[in-house]
């Protein structure tokens, strides 16, 4: 039997977390006109579910690719808008290859042992300038996290491995190295954050770079506003100096309304000294 189509379909959540994964269509669903079922053969990175191996009705969109929204269902309720569970949830996990290792051979080997615990290893980013690559596993659902860290550290990798989701549990921190996400230090929370929370943690490093390559794009247009600016800050200039001008008239004539004082001594020349001369005649 031969396989079926993989085609690309977009994953969204009210037009925010956006991302479009592969998946085998699977033929027409109910629905819209057009809604096709299908089963993704990719880990979301934006989405903790739908993951690989679920099966989802896709819509036609106005533009681009057939679309599932989440449509702001809560995690509770995200079964309701799976047509299949494929038995699997995402975990998070970031890795830094020891010295003199690639970020090619460390990933490869870091597969390579995922397979035999039926791991499904995705990468998101490699190793760069200092800050460790991250990978997307699609898990069994019968396997916990702490089980994913112990067999995988078990295993001799030339690499170092950082839980980043779920959160480390206090009591597993002994075995597992609590992970900082790459633009935004984390430190520990008063309580134990719910599982809408961590998705949306973990997804802000990808959503930063989306951004961040989408506000990169338009930076030569901002070039002519920089030169605008200089003309900007000229303008106050002569209203410096009109109130410099007014300001010197006052200060002369302060001293102007002084000068009268200074004529007082001028008032005591008739002295009493004419009279004295006459008395001495006698």
């Amino acid at each position: 039997m031969a396989e079926p189509k993989l085609i690309k379909v977009c994953l969204t959540n009210q037009g925010e977390d956006t991302e479009t994964p592969w998946a085998h269509d699977l033929g027409p669903a109910a629905g819209p006109t057009g809604s096709r079922k299908v089963k993704l053969v990719n880990v979301p990175f934006m989405h903790a579910k739908p993951t690989w191996g679920d099966t989802i009705v896709v819509s036609p969109a106005t533009e681009g690719f057939p679309t599932w929204d989440r449509n702001g269902a809560k995690w509770q309720e995200i079964s309701s808008r799976i047509v299949e569970d494929g038995g699997r949830w995402a975990m998070i996990v970031d890795y830094a290859p020891h010295d003199d290792v690639s970020s090619t051979d460390a990933f490869a080997a870091l597969a390579r042992a995922c397979d035999p615990e039926r791991l499904v290893c995705e990468g998101a980013w490699g190793p760069r300038e200092g800050e460790p690559g991250r990978v997307y596993l699609a898990v069994p659902k019968d396997v916990t996290a702490e089980t994913v860290m112990e067999r995988l550290q078990a295993v001799t990798l030339p690499l170092t491995l950082t839980q980043i989701h779920p959160l480390p549990k206090r009591t597993s921190r002994a075995q597992t190295v609590v992970g900082v996400v790459p633009h935004t230090p984390r430190t520990p929370a008063a309580r134990a954050k719910t599982v809408d929370e961590q998705i949306e943690q973990v997804a802000k490093p990808v959503r930063a770079k989306t951004e961040k390559a989408v506000k990169a794009e338009p930076a030569p247009a901002a070039k002519p506003k920089a030169k605008a600016a200089p003309a900007a800050k000229a303008s106050p200039a002569p209203a410096k100096a009109k109130a410099k001008a007014k300001a010197a008239p006052a200060k002369k004539a302060a001293p102007a309304a002084k000068k009268p004082a200074a004529k007082k001594p001028v008032a005591k020349k008739p002295a009493p000294k004419p009279t004295k001369k006459p008395a001495k005649k006698r």
